[in-house]
């Protein structure tokens, strides 16, 4: 089979994925602990015009996104460190490196402790925590490393898989829902729904990978017009999640849900009582999804420490980071200290890679007017 015919295809080729791959990828990374909690996030600023908030995000994130799609596409036979420590030097490079590479690491603890903990509460509680625990984390170091071909195709198949229950669900939660508990549409102030935008911006933490792709793309010159219609879709489908969860369950009593998705799904009823737990159907596409972040979080992070080390197989890494993965997820005593980690990593290692460094990067390639001959 030619190289043209993959592409045309939709299949990776040569270590290469295709755009539509991409989409794949970004939708299940990025797709996932954050429409769970969201509703409960944005609420407890912004009321009933969360889903508000949640649209202010995504408008916030686009240039963030073109900024880093930007950066991208001016080194794409590069990669992210290689690029980085030839625009900045190799010492400030490899200082770059090792946050994305630690922003990483505690998005793939972070994901894998919220994981453990939902599967226990919502379908596995007799089942010890280090089964659950271990067994996502084995699992996505496997197909780590396996490799971008394999990742790619995989997403292929299991966005799908998640979609579909996804909107069937979502579809029927609608004949019961009170819209009243919407209205009035911004009766928040603008200080309070901008601070439920910026807890909504933090459910596209992992965007940032876009950053680390530019070795992978078969057409990188059309990344920034496919990552902004993946992002758009993910803002857009956010908001309605959002907006259906608050007027299920009304702005007042949703700040009280840990988990209120997931509960609302327990509380719909199918026709013809299809499925006894609704909740399944959103586990499926939880349990997926957090699986596409830590594998993502373990590909990544690996290939950076091993282009920092210059030495090695990127799975070595991935075996080096397995265990410091599992100890910092299991370092939080509760839930409520778990949060509280999060959120200092959002404020610090999560703006640094989302927001600080594309914009450090773009300004310096623009005042050195760097150029893709340059390298």
């Amino acid at each position: 089979m030619t190289n043209t015919a993959i592409k045309h295809d939709g299949f990776a080729l040569n270590n290469k994925i295709s755009l539509r791959q991409l989409q794949a990828l970004l939708f299940l990374e990025i797709f996932g602990f954050g429409v769970t909690a969201l509703p409960r996030r944005v609420a407890e600023s912004a009321a009933q015009d969360g889903w508000i908030a949640v649209l202010l995000a995504t408008a916030m994130i686009i240039p963030m996104v073109m900024i880093a799609t930007h950066v991208t596409k001016l080194a794409p036979g590069l990669s992210f460190h290689d690029f980085a420590s030839k625009l900045l030097t190799r010492p400030i490079g490899i200082i770059i490196s090792l946050i994305f590479c630690t922003r990483l690491v505690l998005l793939a603890a972070f994901n894998l402790r919220i994981f453990a903990e939902i599967t226990r509460q919502t379908m596995l509680p007799s089942t010890p925590f280090a089964a659950v625990f271990v067994s996502m984390l084995l699992l996505a170091a496997y197909g780590a490393a396996k490799g971008i071909e394999t990742r790619a195709r995989m997403a292929e198949v299991l966005i799908f898989i998640v979609l579909l229950p996804l909107i069937f669900v979502f579809g029927i939660s609608g004949r019961d829902i009170d819209f009243t508990n919407l209205a009035p549409v911004l009766a928040s102030s603008p200080a309070s729904i901008l601070s439920g935008s910026f807890s909504a911006f933090f459910a596209f933490s992992g965007v940032e990978v876009l950053l680390l792709l530019g070795p992978y793309l078969s057409r990188p010159k059309d990344l920034t017009k496919s990552a902004n219609k993946v992002i758009i879709t993910m803002g857009i489908f956010m908001a309605i999640v959002t907006a259906v969860t608050i007027a299920r369950f009304g702005p007042a009593n949703i700040i009280h849900q840990m988990w209120p998705v997931l509960k609302m799904m327990d509380t719909i009823s199918l026709p013809g009582s299809i499925i006894d737990r609704q909740g399944a159907l959103i586990m499926t596409f939880w349990i997926i999804s957090a699986y596409a972040t830590i594998n993502a979080a373990l590909f990544f992070s690996s290939l950076l420490l091993k282009d920092v080390v210059k030495r090695g197989k990127h799975s070595y890494y991935i075996l080096g980071l397995v265990p410091i993965i599992a100890i910092l997820a299991h370092l939080p005593e509760n839930l409520v200290s778990v949060y509280d980690y999060f959120n200092l990593a959002n404020s610090t290692f999560g703006l640094t890679t989302m927001v600080a460094i594309p914009l450090l990067l773009f300004i310096i390639a623009k005042i050195r007017r760097f150029k893709r001959a340059e390298y």
